[in-house]
């Protein structure tokens, strides 16, 4: 395994997200900065001055005039496809970025990638204690030099040495092993859907489970079964609703995996990835070696599992 991402990082024009205006990335393989990207472009749709805020300017110093003759967002994303070199993205406060890019692609009508991602912000909350996890402080208390902040490649830089140095301080060979021993989950981007990379949230006892209900419908698909739900589900249905289904349906919620469950879904995952070979979490990991040993556990993507909760 080996440390591999693509650290991004835009700056706006204005005050909606989809209206970016530089952007640059810094693509790591095996722990290695490989390439660097900056561009300047024209937002969406954006025509003339009015379409940059004072208060944005104030802070990267981007001006309709600077990129008047720039190529409009969409090309210069196209143009870099940072969706086809298959590495996850890495930001400092993803859910601002990421953000932007689905709200410039869907500003341009252009169809959301497949991306998977995490946050360099929410990584450091779980590593270090500082009174703001802000970029300024954050390479600060690592020691890392940070120039010219809101200049898009040197912050790209900088969330890109923060990730190399958690991932060596936490003795972690992968981003995989990185989120895992922090317990932050994945973001994904596919088919119009998203989810945030958020930190695990600490799972409910069995006792404070739902139990089954009685009368259920015995012959509806999670009658008697014993289910098990890993990461987030698609379209931001939380866990607790989720599992108060399980029980609705007669079936019964799972903290972990064991011998007795039935069913593991996976939440935030692409159900494209969902076949052999592909990256797995702890509990899939379990479940997969389970199946090894004779279990008759089954396992389906968080898209497939919402169509049984009706």
């Amino acid at each position: 395994m080996s440390i591999d991402f693509v650290a991004i990082d835009f700056e706006t024009a204005n005050s909606f997200r989809g209206s970016p205006c530089s952007l640059a990335a810094v693509v790591v393989r095996d722990g290695k900065v490989q390439a660097e990207h900056e561009h300047l472009m024209r937002p969406p749709n954006a025509s003339g001055p009015d379409d940059f805020d004072e208060v944005n300017f104030s802070i990267h110093g981007i001006s309709w005039e600077t990129v008047a003759d720039k190529p409009e967002f969409i090309d210069t994303w196209s143009e870099l496809n940072l969706p086809g070199l298959g590495l996850p993205i890495v930001a400092h406060y993803a859910a601002f970025d990421l953000g932007v890019v689905r709200d410039a692609l869907s500003a341009s009508d252009a169809n959301w990638p497949d991306l998977r991602y995490t946050c360099s912000v929410v990584l450091s909350r779980r590593v270090l204690d500082l009174p703001s996890y802000t970029l300024p402080f954050v390479t600060d208390a690592l020691g890392i030099p940070l120039h010219e902040h809101h200049d898009a490649l040197a912050d790209a830089r900088a969330c890109t040495e923060v990730v190399l140095r958690l991932c060596n301080d936490s003795g972690a060979n992968s981003l995989d092993a990185l989120l895992d021993r922090h317990q932050v989950r994945w973001g994904y981007i596919y088919a119009n859907e998203w989810s945030g990379s958020t930190k695990q949230q600490s799972s409910p006892t069995r006792s404070e489970l739902p139990p089954p209900r009685e009368n259920a419908d015995p012959s509806h698909f999670l009658f008697r079964k014993n289910v098990v739900i890993t990461g987030a589900l698609p379209g931001g249905i939380v866990r607790k609703d989720a599992q108060q289904r399980i029980a609705y349906y007669g079936g019964t919620p799972q903290v972990g995996v064991n011998t007795e469950t039935d069913l593991l879904v996976v939440g935030d995952i692409d159900p494209r990835r969902l076949a052999p070979g592909t990256e797995m979490s702890a509990k899939l990991k379990k479940a997969m070696a389970l199946r090894a040993k004779g279990s008759s556990i089954e396992i389906i993507a968080g898209s497939d599992f919402l169509a049984y909760l009706d």
